[in-house]
């Protein structure tokens, strides 16, 4: 039984070998300047409003004469503020690109990248998404807006998806309207300056 077991694990091991060739690899080409105050800023805000909500019952709480309406108006307006500064940051950031990765050595408009920004938790969110689609944007504190892929990207997208999954942590397909913030100005890398040459928001400057 041992011994019919035996080439079994030989051609699991070896077909795990070959995925690893195949599949491939990420490479960071940029990292956000302000991505660990980003971060900070971000667990900030939800731990004031974590702090804020529990201490809403003190409000209520032992022996005064401050009236129960006056109690609850004062509670309301803490916890409206804390809220409000916690989705205002979270609006803000949310956009916000902390590093982009690159599974190919040239960059080029269908060069695949992996583009990472953070949850309401400062949590990596990671997102595939290519040059071309990357349309310039007119919302504030945003760099870029992606656009509807072609059937042929899409088809590309779902089969990179189904060889980084797992490899480079959980990795989803960017939908059209989703925005990112990336310092597209002031000194860059080659491979940004690359990025920004093969989008869209290039070729509609030289349009111009």
């Amino acid at each position: 039984m041992l011994l019919q077991t035996r080439p079994v694990f030989r051609v699991l091991a070896l077909s795990q070998r070959r995925f690893q060739s195949t599949a491939p690899r990420a490479r960071i080409i940029y990292e956000g300047g302000l991505s660990k105050a980003a971060k900070v800023m971000k667990l900030a805000s939800v731990a004031s409003l974590v702090g804020a909500s529990a201490a809403i019952p003190f409000f209520f709480l032992g022996d005064s004469d401050v009236p129960q309406a006056a109690r609850t108006i004062l509670a309301a307006t803490t916890l409206g503020m804390t809220g409000s500064s916690t989705a205002i940051v979270a609006w803000a950031l949310k956009p916000y690109v902390t590093a982009i990765r690159t599974l190919d050595d040239a960059i080029g408009p269908q060069t695949p990248l992996l583009v990472d920004t953070m949850t309401l938790l400062a949590q990596r969110r990671r997102r595939l998404v290519f040059p071309e689609q990357l349309a310039p944007a007119t919302l504030p504190l945003t760099s870029w807006m992606v656009r509807e892929p072609s059937d042929e990207l899409a088809a590309k997208a779902q089969e990179i998806l189904s060889l980084v999954n797992g490899r480079t942590g959980k990795v989803a397909v960017a939908r059209a309207g989703d925005v990112f913030y990336a310092h597209t100005q002031g000194e860059l890398g080659t491979e940004m300056q690359q990025i920004i040459a093969a989008s869209p928001c290039q070729h509609t400057q030289k349009a111009d």
